[in-house]
């Protein structure tokens, strides 16, 4: 394996991404990502960057590629304890969300909203609107150059809190890209996960495409063996 300093990022399409929502390789694969979460420590991540603290008033949060919705879930029940009144908005290009998925929400007391939309078309519509936070995990990869920049620009311009947990590209990262099968992944995860390390990122490349800096703090930094997140908050 080359050492990361001499990994440079490219964007190739992911073979997830191809698939019919009801592909059976689809679903298995939305399954591996759920162990993928787990082992690479997403919602303790995610906690450690925006649920460390009570927040009693209602909340309302966008989740950007949420996917089956599982993450959404498993973090609600960790915070709804502490955040009583949430709205969440799991935006995705596919439906996949479970209907035991959104009970699951309720039941928390969290009002789940699905949003079927391209993100660029769904948020340029939804400009009037505000979120008080937005979330991504692993998806902002798949966005490179001039796109990330426009992405990062709308997300900015509706939301005061943006946290976004992405694949390392490293070394280890890729290391254990080409493992995922030890943990059952079928061979559409096994393709994608060496893609998603290939288009991840490190030091500073989240912040540089964060092109509005004024009136925001910004942290970009790696998480356990796996992750680099960009955490970027109005001040």
């Amino acid at each position: 394996m080359s050492n990361s300093s001499e990994m440079p990022r490219y964007v190739a399409p992911e073979a997830l991404d191809s698939l019919d929502a009801a592909d059976p390789a689809a679903h298995r694969s939305r399954r591996d990502l759920r162990r993928l979460h787990v082992a690479m420590g997403t919602l303790s991540i995610m906690t450690r960057a925006i649920g460390v603290e009570p927040n009693p008033a209602p909340l309302r949060i966008l989740e950007l590629g949420a996917g089956d919705g599982s993450l959404a879930l498993r973090f609600a029940q960790r915070h709804a304890r502490h955040w009583p009144r949430v709205s969440w908005t799991l935006l995705d290009r596919q439906d996949t969300v479970a209907e035991s998925t959104l009970q699951g929400l309720r039941a928390t007391g969290w009002q789940p909203v699905v949003a079927v939309a391209d993100v660029f078309d769904w948020l340029d519509a939804n400009r009037e609107r505000s979120w008080d936070i937005i979330v991504a995990n692993l998806f902002v990869h798949h966005f490179e150059g001039a796109e990330l920049s426009r992405l990062f620009r709308a997300v900015a311009e509706v939301t005061s809190l943006f946290f976004c947990c992405e694949p390392r590209r490293s070394t280890t990262a890729l290391i254990g890209s080409h493992l995922v099968g030890l943990i059952g992944a079928g061979a559409v995860t096994r393709t994608d996960a060496v893609l998603s390390v290939h288009a991840g990122f490190r030091g500073r490349e989240l912040s540089k495409q964060w092109l509005t800096h004024d009136g925001w703090s910004l942290r970009e930094y790696s998480a356990g063996l796996f992750s680099h997140c960009l955490l970027a908050r109005k001040t």
